[in-house]
């Protein structure tokens, strides 16, 4: 026995000098001290969708070494985190992340959800798992990024998913379709229907196809107006989340020896020789010692819109004038870094039912006898509320302008007369204007068609309906108020500066109105309590909403937009910040105008698309 104690305290010894000069026998988590004595092919910031992407797939090639570093923590593979019906997205969330003061809302702060763990936003989502509108991505090749439109991405969309068709009998029953072409069945992430659904939900449904609103096949398909059940990213076999963690790291972890992941730390800057970049400077969040990591092909930001912005000023990349301010010294002088911020805006209808069926979203928060009577059908059968997002339904609808409102050509004349300079901070840069004029005009064509949606509706079964205004022609930012980088970064969400976006909501709010006065929906006795039957003036609505909008869904976007130098642009069409070398762009932030809908499925197809993009670059084979 003693013998072989010593044999293998030996061994380890031995194993840790091995570790210090090479990644290593196997993926695995790593500290400072082999970090700073180990070099690295790609050094990758951020352990969300894109940074995991991207490091799973440029691993493939054994003879590449590849470090992630992130912010957060593992998670412990909570309930919260994996079952649906148990989720609490809090502990994951970075904690003290808020927005400036909104003065088009109650002039007060605003959280900010930004995932802190490993697997970022796709740890504590609400899960769904939809792409959007072809005219989104189509949009972004016509912004000079050739290669970008739909019919480009969708190799990637399927290359990112495993699609399981629901049960026939359950599709049938519950208006469940799909169009198997438009999905892959052997990616890493699961994407899937809960298997139950609570009674109203049948309801809603009818009351939306009352008012002429088309069920739509499948909005994996490119279009995506209509009404429609919504695809998780959930595994069938075990009705747990599917995220970025599980498909891109733990599904791997066993045989890449070159695939380092180092949590709990935070990217201070990027290292330049003069405009390329060859490394990484970062702090451990426990000891705050700060050490240097050397990154010999490539450095890949994958931080988030909020992070990334942040990050690349405190190295010396963005607006020359913020630079100066905190005498920084300048790599570059890029202008649109942290600009045109952008996220979609939440608005929460409540109600009292005298009717309404058992059971509902309600019964899962504040019915004890019936949660736990549903966790013993969910851990023995997999089945039941539990397979399902807490608070949430399946019937989504998602509408353009033209069939929101009859009103729409009032709405779009009203914004066409703004000029967009009012909308942008005074002293704002020309190029980042004359982007802005761009988005705005292919903004506002879109809206006077049929195929781009503003917005969409759910009800919760429960006392919810959710509006989501998914197309806002107000713009933030993202900049620094100092120069340490474990201090937050200074955010605006600029929500509602344009009034056109209270347009789009009131909008929302009046068909959603509509829809809960048909038949189906009012046999349940709804009494609308906030903002309240008895509010029906457009200002009297529009005042009740900058009360109570939510300025973020959690979808932060667009700081650094993939568009060329003259219209604001930070990344080109392969993904590189213009006028540098070695440095690249993978996350959310990339995207010229938010997209419509939830993000993660298109950053997960973004990333796919990239880590093919820097592959090519370098010569790299694949697994």
């Amino acid at each position: 026995m003693a013998t072989k104690l010593i044999l293998n305290v030996l061994f380890l010894l031995f194993f840790a000098v091995i570790e210090a000069s090479s990644p290593g026998k196997y993926a695995r988590v790593v500290r400072s001290s082999i970090v700073s004595n180990t070099t690295y092919d790609f050094v990758i910031i951020g352990g969300g969708i894109g940074g995991l992407t991207v490091a799973d797939r440029l691993t493939e090639d054994p003879n590449v070494t590849v470090l992630v570093i992130e912010y957060g923590p593992f998670d412990k593979g909570e309930d919260s985190v994996l079952i649906p019906g148990a989720y609490n997205p809090f502990p994951y969330l970075k904690q003290d992340l808020f927005s400036v003061p909104q003065p088009g809302l109650t002039n007060e702060p605003e959280f900010i959800p930004v995932g802190s763990v490993v697997g970022g936003g796709s740890t504590v989502n609400a899960m769904f798992f939809i792409r959007c509108t072809s005219e989104d991505y189509d949009s972004v090749a016509s912004f000079g990024n050739p290669g970008w439109g739909s019919s480009d991405l969708l190799p990637y969309f399927k290359k990112s998913e495993n699609f399981t068709a629901p049960d026939p009998t359950f599709a049938k029953e519950r208006n469940i379709t799909f169009e198997p072409s438009f999905h892959g069945t052997l990616g890493p992430v699961h994407a899937s229907y809960s298997p139950f659904d609570y009674p109203g939900g049948q309801n809603f449904w009818d009351a939306s196809l009352s008012l002429g609103i088309p069920e739509l096949e499948d909005p994996d398909s490119g279009e995506s107006n209509g009404l429609f059940w919504l695809l998780r990213a959930l595994n069938p076999d075990t009705e747990t989340r599917s995220y970025a963690r599980i498909a891109h790291y733990d599904r791997v972890i066993a045989t890449r020896p070159n695939y380092h992941l180092m949590p709990e730390t935070a990217a201070g800057k990027l290292l330049f020789e003069g405009k390329k970049a060859v490394g990484v400077q970062y702090i451990n969040r426990t000891s705050g010692v700060v050490t240097n990591v050397t990154a010999t092909k490539e450095v890949i930001l994958a931080a988030g819109a909020v992070h990334s912005p942040q990050i690349l000023i405190l190295s010396g990349v963005g607006p020359k004038k913020t630079l100066d301010q905190f005498n920084i010294s300048l790599v570059h002088d890029l202008p649109g870094v942290g600009t045109n911020f952008q996220d979609h805006l939440d608005y929460a209808i409540t109600y009292n039912f005298s009717a309404n069926l058992f059971p509902n979203a309600d019964d899962m928060v504040d019915n004890a006898t019936y949660i736990a009577e549903q966790r013993v059908v969910y851990d023995t059968t997999r089945r039941g509320p539990f397979t399902l997002i807490l608070t949430t339904g399946n019937d989504f609808v998602t509408l353009p302008l033209r069939n929101a409102t009859s009103d729409w050509e009032s709405v779009l004349a009203s914004a066409q007369s703004i000029n967009p300079a009012s909308i942008l901070p005074n002293g704002t840069d020309p190029t980042v204007l004359a982007g802005y004029i761009v988005q705005r005009e292919n903004l506002l064509a879109r809206f006077a068609g049929y195929k781009t949606p503003i917005g969409s509706i759910s009800w919760n079964t429960g006392s919810t309906t959710t509006l989501y205004m998914i197309k806002p022609l107000s713009r933030g930012s993202v900049t620094i108020g100092s120069t340490d980088p474990l201090t937050n970064p200074v955010v605006d969400f600029g929500a509602v500066k344009d009034p056109t976006d209270l347009d789009l909501m009131l909008a929302l709010f009046l068909k959603n109105r509509e829809i809960m006065q048909q038949p189906s929906m009012q046999v349940l006795g709804p009494t609308e309590v906030v903002p309240g039957a008895n509010v029906t003036s457009d200002e009297a609505l529009k005042a009740a909403f900058r009360a109570t909008i939510v300025p973020t869904n959690g979808h932060a976007c667009c700081t650094l937009p993939m568009v060329p130098l003259a219209l604001g642009g930070v990344v080109n069409d392969v993904l590189q910040v213009h006028g540098l070398e070695s440095l690249s762009i993978v996350d959310n932030s990339i995207w010229p105008i938010i997209l419509s809908g939830a993000p993660s499925a298109t950053v997960y197809a973004e990333a796919e698309k990239a880590a093919d993009i820097i592959k090519k670059r370098y010569g790299l084979t694949s697994g």
